[in-house]
């Protein structure tokens, strides 16, 4: 232990007098990007992600909400309040509201005296009342008859409230109406039968909230419907995390750049390790001092360079929190020490994931090499203490499935990319036997180092591979979230239209120029599959009891809309090869209610429809995108005239929101009386505060995803740089010779250029190429969105990967080229 402590405080000494000389720099340069990088995206990361959260939670009115077709256990506020939650309840039901003569379907929700947990949306008074939504006053003649009577009871309204309430189930179905939960009761609307929602809401720390939902998963009913801020629908979790998983791949992308300068750099600093190797053990030094001497100064390095990245990082972030602060209202600011500590960890594993191998070629180093370079391979166990080490580091960012793909990958792309190397030297060895001039001498300098070269074309090539994957990757996102919610999406729906209602309200839309189609729809129940009946009890995921134990909104349509992409049907060769005999209607089936239940083309169905039992035959499976607010449905059956079926008609469709003349009503309320006139039952429901919520999310997202692919693009020019003045030392060397033969800067020039030329080209062609296909598989298996190529990055990356490492030698060779051999000298002398 003693002798550690002694080596401890002479490799502080030896990299404190290093670093000082600026011998460290590169190396400690690329470490603070990599620290920074993580850092910075990680806290951008968690501030987004929260502030979005809490926007979804203000929303939702609490962090967790527990719903039930029955009353809820009162156990679970107590289990809340063990974990230091807090918990309110409410009751709502649908029923009619009656001022002066006019009757209006609402939503009455009775709530307690806390509720909402999350936002603050009421404002309560003493005394017995009803608050109400504006769209309340609207609809009723409140001003005439400012007393609601609903039930035994009848109350003046206390006053308005302004929530969308947007993930409930039933809030889009009538405008709201609350009151606390005694005088819910003592309307006397709740009574045997009754269709009542009951629900249980949890606000608290994350931590506390996760408890608490996996101890709801555990005890899960078939009657429970769990609903979380993280994930208020299904089509919105997949888009929020689709965004969370872009973000971890912008700070691993930005590690892996800079993993790419460490590489480069380590290089050249191999020759000064064995060196200093070689001439300890000419004096006596042992193989463990000389492994603890160089480790630590690498940790060193490694742990005071990823602190001076990680305060950056934070740094940056509070200095960019009042441009966040017009994006996401509410802004959280989170406690960065989560983001500090990863920081600290990634910026060492990744110095030592990429110079491990230059660490053990160093330590391998003989005394002989004092007087002859002696080198050696790092053996096979080296490469794997190397490859553990870059996957501990992408771990910290990402899961293990991811881990596995992004390891693969980058393990694949270094292959190709080293085999395309040896091919580049070998067309470069051809070329130069049948050249003259300065293009002969810029292919002699290259051949001169094949190492460098396969070394700076798998660096370069990687960083711009990283680029080019994240610019598809970006746009395939952005694109799926613009095509899954296009500004014209239905806003308003209309439905419960009976079919002797049919008539009248096509004409009442048609008088304000609305000609949606109205699709027939039956409510019914999936309840057999091939003669096997399907129990709720029985379900394993709770998405499946739930569905069994609901009826749905079931379409009875000739043809298939066309939004929807059939990825599957049966054709005459196939139906004749079906275990079923193919004489029963069709039924196409949506592709996630296929996969939950195990349906197959072919199998039969049995659907219960108000007690009535049909049976149908699989004839096609769907893809539907129900974030897209189209009418889409989980079945589609092929109308039989003889099956007498409960049919009622829905239809959606686009209202601009239009500014409307004072005292004038909206269009949305013009055609909402009109159908409580002419055609009453029929339902109008508004989803616009709905969309516009879900925009918004996406909207923000799309920042977060923009703002941190454009700072990876800088961090990786930033490493490119890096890597290249690493490299100086050895060009500046080339220059001297070439200068000493009298060579003139004008060829001297263009011999350096061609170098950066060359490998520029060549890397963007290659990592266009690997990019477009790993975008593919990225999309697919990570992202879940539908890829697309785009060919013109591949001239964009041509182009962009020869002017980048051109713009760069230009800018790190300028001052060189007007040197000196006597000021070229002295600079290597120096260095």
């Amino acid at each position: 232990m003693q002798a550690f402590w002694l080596d401890s405080i002479t490799a502080a000494k030896w990299f404190f007098r290093s670093a000082k000389k600026g011998d460290w720099l590169w190396l400690m340069l690329a470490v603070t990007i990599a620290s920074l990088s993580v850092t910075l995206v990680k806290q951008l990361g968690e501030t987004v992600q929260q502030s979005m959260l809490l926007k979804a939670a203000e929303s939702l009115g609490a962090d967790l909400v527990l719903k039930s077709s029955r009353p809820i256990d009162p156990v679970w506020q107590q289990r809340a309040q063990d974990l230091g939650l807090q918990s309110a309840v409410s009751t709502e039901l649908i029923t009619m509201a009656l001022a002066g003569t006019q009757f209006q379907l609402v939503q009455l929700k009775g709530v307690s005296n806390n509720y909402p947990l999350r936002g603050s949306v009421i404002n309560k008074t003493p005394g017995d009342g009803w608050w109400i939504e504006p769209k309340v006053a609207d609809l009723l003649p409140l001003t005439e008859h400012p007393n609601i009577t609903m039930g035994q009871i009848t109350l003046p309204v206390k006053g308005l409230f302004d929530r969308a309430q947007n993930f409930s189930p039933m809030s889009g179905f009538a405008p709201q109406i609350w009151t606390d939960l005694e005088t819910l009761s003592r309307t006397q609307l709740i009574g045997p039968g009754s269709r009542v929602n009951y629900e249980m809401s949890f606000a608290g720390k994350p931590a506390q909230i996760t408890a608490l939902s996996k101890q709801l998963k555990v005890q899960n009913q078939a009657h429970w419907q769990i609903i979380s801020a993280q994930a208020p629908n299904e089509d919105l979790e997949k888009s929020l995390n689709t965004a969370w998983l872009f973000l971890d791949l912008s700070a691993l992308s930005a590690v892996l750049v800079a993993g790419m300068a460490i590489l480069i750099a380590s290089r050249f600093y191999l020759t000064r390790w064995q060196n200093s190797m070689a001439l300890m053990r000419a004096f006596g030094a042992n193989n463990i001092k000389m492994r603890r001497l160089f480790a630590l100064q690498l940790t060193f390095i490694a742990f005071f360079s990823s602190l001076i990245g990680m305060g950056l990082g934070i740094g940056l972030w509070w200095l960019l929190t009042p441009l966040l602060g017009e994006y996401f209202t509410p802004l959280v600011l989170p406690n960065p020490r989560n983001a500090m500590a990863i920081g600290l960890i990634s910026g060492i594993l990744v110095l030592w994931s990429f110079a491990w191998q230059a660490f053990q070629s160093a330590l391998q180093t003989s005394p002989m090499a004092v007087l002859k370079s002696v080198p050696k391979s790092p053996s096979g166990a080296h490469w794997f203490i190397s490859f553990g080490l870059l996957l501990a580091l992408i771990s910290l960012m990402l899961g293990t499935v991811a881990v596995l793909w992004v390891v693969l990958g980058l393990l694949v792309m270094s292959l190709v990319l080293y085999g395309f190397a040896i091919g580049l030297l070998k067309v470069m060895s051809a070329l130069q036997t049948n050249s003259v001039g300065w293009f002969r001498i810029a292919l002699s300098n290259l051949l001169k180092e094949p190492g460098l070269v396969k070394v700076q074309l798998i660096s370069v090539g990687l960083v711009l591979f990283v680029l080019m994957l994240m610019t598809f990757v970006r746009q395939d996102l952005l694109q799926n979230w613009q095509a899954s919610l296009p500004a014209t999406a239905p806003n308003t729906f209309v439905m419960n239209i009976q079919p002797d209602q049919l008539d009248t309200t096509q004409r009442i839309l048609n008088d304000h120029n609305i000609t949606p189609p109205l699709v027939p729809m039956a409510r019914g129940r999936l309840t057999a599959l091939n003669d096997q009946p399907l129990l709720a009890s029985q379900q394993l995921e709770d998405r499946a009891r739930r569905l069994l134990e609901r009826e749905a909104n079931i379409a009875i349509l000739d043809t298939l809309p066309e939004h929807n992409v059939v990825v599957k049907q049966t054709t005459p060769s196939n139906a004749q090869t079906s275990a079923l005999p193919n004489t029963l209607p069709n039924v196409s089936v949506e592709m996630g209610m296929a996969e939950l239940f195990n349906i197959k083309l072919g199998d039969r169905l049995t659907f219960d429809f108000a007690g009535q039992a049909y049976d149908y035959q699989v004839a096609s499976l769907r893809e539907v995108e129900w974030q897209s607010f189209q009418l889409n449905f989980f079945f589609i059956l092929e109308p039989v005239a003889e099956r007498i079926l409960p049919i009622s008609y829905i239809g959606n469709f686009y209202i601009h929101d239009e500014a409307t003349p004072q005292n004038q009503p909206g269009l949305v309320n013009q055609l909402t009386q009109s159908l409580a006139q002419h055609a009453p039952g029929v339902l109008l429901i508004d989803v616009k505060k709905i969309m516009q919520q879900i925009k918004d999310i996406m909207s923000q997202a799309s920042v977060a995803v923009s703002a941190l692919y454009g700072f990876t693009l800088l961090a990786s020019l930033g490493v490119l740089f890096t890597a290249t003045l690493a490299s100086q030392q050895a060009r500046v060397q080339s220059w001297l010779l070439l200068r000493t033969l009298g060579a003139s800067n004008r060829t001297i020039f263009k011999i350096g250029l061609t170098e950066f030329a060359l490998l520029g080209g060549l890397a963007g062609v290659l990592a266009a190429t690997f990019a477009q296909i790993t975008s593919v598989l990225v999309s697919v298996f990570l992202l879940d969105t539908s890829p697309t190529l785009n060919l013109g990055l591949w001239v964009v990356s041509l182009l962009s990967g020869t002017a980048l490492l051109l713009t760069i030698g230009l800018i790190t060779q300028a001052r060189f080229l007007r040197h000196s051999p006597q000021q070229l000298k002295r600079y290597l002398d120096q260095h």
